[in-house]
């Protein structure tokens, strides 16, 4: 164990052992304070290759139910709804409260999560990126990873003359993953994963990806008759069951890098879709890895959303009348061991997690 593990570990059973974790639990519950909790995807083991997603987005069914049955202990789990009922925020609560959300609207929410939470009775929102939705389409670093796990790329890398175009950053990324297939695992995959994510805008992404393909003498789709997100009489089984389905726009693109008009649009147009197909309002939006600016967050108050998900701070409504919210991510890095410790180390985890203000 590093010095860095050693010493969190320390001060998360010194957290628990003084009382004073108890002691923050009724603090937040005295301010109205509300955790909430960002997961993607659950699956049934660590590996192999995680399914071709970063290591970021992951946790097990077996550590999800863990990290569930740790956060009913201590909270009360609520729909993100909840936040904006006037007549539950004025209630007084012993408890702080929780609320549990997914990104992306990937299959395993339903196969595997959908189960957990109702063995917990336990509410849930998940925001869908409506045009992935019932399809065979895949994020691009699916086919990022899946290619450099399966591809025959080492030639291509060593020559280096097909990278040119790109930045020097993933250049770097490819020449240092440059391994021979199968090799590593997946989170392997993370600095170039990363590197693109930071340098390549959505043109050249789709180049990348395609140049990679072609060089490891595959074709996409890469993933032919394999569905990676939910359908929609899927969605519409867990809307019956106390969850609520929420927007992540249509294209999973960063909404603070396209024009203002086509912003708009991912917002509009999702939250319709969605409303069309399960007959319900939709009020609440994730922005794509959380990132949004002033012009955006009024552009979802007028699009009809009460609640926004990012990374930004402020005053929590924005000038605008909408909830601005910040999440904790998780995955399976916090994952529970059975150990009092363990336990221990996730609520240190929850304290530093970012919050969200009082309403």
């Amino acid at each position: 164990m590093s010095a860095s593990r050693f010493a969190k570990r320390l001060l998360a059973q010194g957290l628990v052992r003084t009382g004073c974790w108890n002691l923050v639990l009724r603090a937040w519950a005295r301010r109205g304070t509300p955790l909430i909790l960002t997961y993607h995807r659950v699956l049934e083991k660590w590996e192999p290759a995680l399914d071709y997603s970063q290591p970021g987005m992951i946790v097990t069914a077996r550590t999800f139910e863990r990290q569930l049955s740790f956060v009913g202990r201590h909270f009360d789990v609520v729909p993100l709804g909840a936040l904006i009922d006037e007549t539950a925020r004025r209630r007084t609560a012993r408890r702080p409260r929780c609320v549990i959300t997914f990104d992306d609207g990937w299959r395993d929410n339903y196969e595997l999560a959908f189960p957990i939470l109702r063995k917990h009775r336990a509410p849930a929102t998940i925001f869908v990126t409506t045009g992935f939705i019932g399809s065979e389409r895949v994020f691009w670093h699916t086919e990022l990873i899946y290619l450099l796990l399966h591809g025959n790329l080492m030639n291509y890398i060593r020559d280096g003359a097909g990278l040119t175009p790109y930045p020097q950053g993933v250049r770097d990324g490819l020449r240092r993953w440059g391994g021979p297939p199968g090799a590593s695992g997946a989170g392997d995959t993370d600095a170039v994963v990363e590197a693109v994510k930071a340098t390549c805008d959505e043109a050249a992404i789709d180049r990348l990806i395609e140049a990679l393909a072609k060089a490891a003498g595959l074709r996409r789709p890469l993933f032919p008759g394999r569905r990676f997100f939910l359908d929609w009489d899927q969605i519409r089984e867990m809307a019956s069951h106390d969850v609520e389905i929420g927007s992540h726009g249509t294209s999973h693109r960063i909404l603070t890098s396209l024009p203002g008009h086509e912003a708009t649009q991912e917002l509009v147009r999702s939250k319709a879709e969605i409303e069309s197909r399960l007959g319900r309002d939709v009020r609440h939006f994730a922005f794509p890895n959380e990132y949004a600016n002033d012009a955006l967050i009024a552009s979802a108050a007028r699009a009809g959303y009460r609640t926004v998900c990012t990374n930004r701070g402020g005053d929590g409504t924005a000038g605008t009348g909408i909830r601005v919210l910040r999440r904790a991510g998780m995955n399976e890095g916090m994952g529970l061991d059975g150990r009092s410790s363990a336990e221990a180390v996730l609520g240190w985890h929850l304290l530093r997690a970012p919050k969200s203000r009082p309403a």
